[in-house]
């Protein structure tokens, strides 16, 4: 069992590295989109960026891999970028001046609160999700959310439920 878990999160690992991949390449190749995303060396990073986001990182045990800087309206934000150690995605989003506005961590269902699980279940029945991500923005009174992404009736449908079950949104993408 052990075995197949390993596999599991290898796959999923590949999996998420293709889907970095291919939302990276999608970035470079639509200049017509509001927001701007870069990479650049982990070396470019100013040392109050570093420092508060190596800080955060710590205490998950998370080694910093990669970084982009995001111009989105006129706010440059770096996304360091990095893996758990039980293989799921980490990110955190920091300001120029180290104000951390948010913490990505990818999480399994079965780590989602009870009341997140039935807001969901309840607004979108029989949803399954692709994706799970627990988000924490500290730069908005340490708010938890969670955010789902996958598909229902044959729509890309992106869904946001605070950790309380409440304030539930969606997004639906019907191009396609």
């Amino acid at each position: 069992m052990a075995c197949i878990k390993s596999m599991h999160h290898t796959y999923r690992r590949l999996e998420m590295q293709k889907l970095l991949a291919t939302v990276a390449a999608l970035g470079f190749a639509a200049p017509a989109f509001a927001q701007e995303e870069s990479q650049m060396s982990m070396e470019e990073v100013p040392q109050t960026v570093m420092e508060a986001a190596q800080s955060e990182a710590e205490t998950r045990n998370v080694t910093l891999e990669s970084v982009q800087m995001d111009s989105d309206q006129g706010t440059e934000t770096y996304e360091l970028s990095g893996t758990m150690e039980n293989g799921m995605m980490f990110e955190i989003d920091v300001l120029e001046d180290g104000t951390v506005e948010e913490i990505e961590e990818e999480v399994e269902m079965s780590a989602v609160p009870e009341e997140v699980s039935a807001a969901l279940e309840e607004n979108l029945p029989g949803f399954q999700p692709d994706f799970i991500e627990k988000s924490t923005r500290p730069a908005d009174d340490g708010r938890v959310v969670y955010e789902f992404e996958g598909s229902h009736d044959g729509n890309d449908v992106d869904v946001e439920i605070n950790e309380d079950g409440t304030n539930y949104m969606m997004n639906e993408d019907t191009a396609g």
